[in-house]
């Protein structure tokens, strides 16, 4: 058999057609996979954020806790605001994040502003997403439970961030964040 036919269908190569149907399917799942993939490392991106603003958000409660108030959360000046909280500016962590900026209601109820980077999210201006870390103060004296909400584009925020931004509840933005 390994002269004539066998040999020929051992050394038979693909057709023009064949190979044009492995291409047009690679085309496919080349189409549906990269828009997939640009979404998860924005989505990556934007869950990154809230771990980097972690350290405001214990320096507010401790500021709750020993100071009884929220007076040293300025929303007109975010930098002094850091300085009081005794933290540094966590813009400087992450590309992501364009600026810092905090709400503030009452003494009970505020909130740390993540405003997003268009450049750091890798997206429009249109399509970035500034997060909320709410917090409110508990009055049993164990400190603040915290919250996550949004404003800008839903389809990059983190399952556990599906809520808009309540201003009613929490304050308004001293500086409003710019991408």
């Amino acid at each position: 058999m390994i002269g004539g036919l066998g040999l020929r269908k051992l050394l038979r190569a693909f057709s023009l057609i064949e190979l044009m149907i492995v291409i047009a399917i690679l085309g496919i799942v080349a189409a549906i996979a990269i828009p997939a993939y640009s979404d998860y490392v924005i989505r990556a991106k934007v869950s990154g954020m809230i771990s980097t603003v972690d350290i405001v958000k214990t320096a507010v409660t401790e500021y709750r806790q020993q100071n009884g108030n929220l007076d040293g959360v300025l929303p007109a000046d975010p930098e002094t605001t850091l300085t009081n909280l005794g933290v540094s500016d966590p813009t400087e962590l992450s590309e992501a994040i364009s600026s810092i900026q905090f709400a503030k209601a009452d003494d009970d109820n505020m909130a740390i502003v993540i405003c997003g980077s268009a450049a750091g999210q890798g997206t429009a201006t249109a399509d970035t997403v500034d997060l909320y870390l709410v917090g409110t103060n508990l009055d049993t004296g164990a400190g603040m439970t915290w919250g996550c909400q949004y404003e800008g584009s839903s389809k990059y925020v983190p399952s556990s961030c599906r809520t808009l931004y309540d201003s009613g509840t929490y304050g308004t933005v001293g500086v409003a964040c710019v991408p």
